[in-house]
């Protein structure tokens, strides 16, 4: 949860985030050669002037030689007092590998920028905390991803740096870029072997891309990849401060560390309300995105409405001019030692809750993947793999196949589907959430019964809870637990995996299972 940066990195982002705060570039720095563009899309590119209506032309070239030109003007209000901001449009341009180039230019300035080796095709924005900032340098199975990666020139990223400092309000330019973008090979996607866990292009990013552009979209469109993150870092850190007076009172009482005034100059903190919103989102307001990935909420573990937190900054981002049709996806909190209490298996249950106030949402669980072994602490589990295969999956149905069962989400319960029986308890699932059927796999071993707790099946009585571990698959979506034992308790409620380590073992056809769920009979 803490920041894995060497003193110097952070003496390279200081630099980067004074020269970036002094001198907005001409371009913005959102852009570069390399660059995945969404395709269909108008594409928007944008930068500063030394001086109001200045004369800027772009011109984008395809491989084949035809141009398309635009012209516009600075505009007449100052950015900082000394920088005045172009905005040039052009019109959309269908999915291609075929390269393309960008040439902007001022005569009224000789300013000239060129980017070439451009692509088209789907662009997907990556954030939250240190799961999502955790790089492909930790992940299990890294050397075979690293070695495939050869093969995934059609993938590019980038990846947002992490600010030593921050100006006030919402920013048009980033304080800092940590990688700009870049061809994804077997030497690009760990640049720097052996350097950290956290300093790297994230693992879960760069895996969601990889299944995407591998199995979903099987490699006929290209992928771009941005990456803006901080380990540690609040819900609140990433939304507009409109979106932070009131909306989601009657939660946890946030801590006054959190709850920190932005504008504070040399004691910036990152955890403050809205600053990573204000540095590391806004500048990408005009650039167009297929859909988020988020994961994040380790450090508002607690907040019983952290839902409404959620939903809002969902809302928020979609209010920017690229973003409005953005498809958003995010992650169940894998398993971890939380202290036993039952604050990560309700904060799931809240998770859970987010989907049915987001639209056009999808939530994958992680909660089967935990990792005691963790190097760098179970908090941090290693098989992103599985989490990047799951996102794909989500993303398919959200973008690409709407039509297609919830595959993504793992058996999802029927509520009005759980009978009383006379040897036991008979639980039903969604039927477009089971694919092929159910069936059961090995639950991973519970490292000591503190974590585990009711983390299996268990029945609650008015003589107290029962676990229970005899399950039976009955039919393609329905599961017995049989001869419970009870003593004659009546049952008034069952949970599955309801604990901080769950011992996950109904699943999917698809290989996803059951997210844990909690519900009265």
């Amino acid at each position: 949860m803490n920041r894995f940066f060497t003193t110097l990195h952070l003496l390279l982002l200081s630099v980067s985030a004074a020269s970036a705060f002094d001198a907005p570039g001409f371009v913005s720095t959102i852009f570069g050669s390399n660059q995945v563009f969404q395709h269909s899309e108008p594409l928007t590119i944008f930068g500063w002037a030394l001086s109001p209506s200045v004369s800027v032309s772009v011109t984008l070239t395809a491989a084949d030689g035809k141009k398309s030109t635009t012209t516009t003007n600075s505009s007449e209000t100052a950015y900082y007092g000394a920088y005045y901001r172009w905005d040039a449009t052009l019109p959309p341009s269908p999915p291609s590998f075929s390269e393309y180039s960008l040439t902007i230019s001022s005569e009224t300035t000789s300013q000239t920028a060129e980017m070439t080796n451009l692509l088209f095709g789907d662009v997907f924005f990556c954030s939250g905390q240190s799961n999502m900032q955790f790089s492909v340098e930790g992940m299990l199975g890294k050397d075979d991803e690293i070695a495939a990666a050869d093969d995934y020139g059609g993938i590019r990223m980038f990846g947002v740096g992490q600010p030593a400092g921050q100006l006030s309000g919402p920013q048009q330019t980033l304080p800092t870029v940590a990688l700009p973008w870049t061809v994804v090979n077997s030497k690009t996607i760990v640049t720097d072997p052996g350097n950290g866990d956290f300093d790297q292009f994230s693992a879960v990013c760069y895996m969601s891309g990889r299944h995407i552009f591998t199995d979903i979209l099987k490699s006929s469109t290209p992928v771009g990849l941005i990456s803006s993150n901080w380990g540690g870092t609040p819900v609140e850190a990433w939304m507009p401060e409109d979106q932070l007076k009131g909306q989601c009172d009657g939660g946890k009482a946030r801590d006054d560390k959190l709850n920190l005034d932005a504008s504070s100059g040399d004691d910036w903190n990152p955890n403050a309300d809205h600053v990573l919103y204000d540095n590391m989102i806004t500048p990408f307001e005009k650039l167009v995105v297929k859909a988020a990935i988020w994961y994040q909420g380790e450090t508002n573990v607690g907040y019983w409405n952290y839902d409404c937190f959620q939903s809002l900054m969902v809302e928020s981002w979609r209010k920017m001019a690229g973003w409005g049709d953005m498809a958003f996806t995010f992650v169940q909190l894998a398993a971890y030692d939380c202290g036993g209490s039952q604050a990560l298996p309700d904060f799931r249950g809240v998770q859970l809750k987010a989907v049915d106030i987001t639209p056009n949402s999808a939530m994958i669980t992680a909660a089967d993947l935990g990792d005691v072994g963790s190097p760098d602490g179970d908090i941090h589990p290693r098989n992103k793999t599985e989490v990047g295969r799951r996102l794909s999956l989500a993303i398919d149905k959200l973008v690409y196949n709407k039509d297609l069962d919830s595959a993504h989400m793992g058996p999802v319960v029927d509520v009005d589907g759980i009978r009383i029986l006379e040897d036991g308890v008979s639980i039903s699932f969604r039927g477009d959430t089971i694919g092929g059927g159910l069936h059961l796999e090995e639950a991973q071993v519970c490292p000591n019964d503190e974590l585990c707790g009711n983390a299996v099946l268990s029945l609650s009585g008015n003589r107290g809870d029962v676990v229970i571990d005899d399950v039976v698959v009955v039919g393609n979506s329905t599961i017995e637990l049989r001869k419970y034992g009870v003593d004659g308790s009546k049952i008034v409620g069952v949970s599955y995996g309801w604990g901080d380590f769950p011992l996950l073992k109904v699943f999917s056809s698809y290989g996803v299972p059951a997210a844990p769920f909690k519900a009265e009979v």
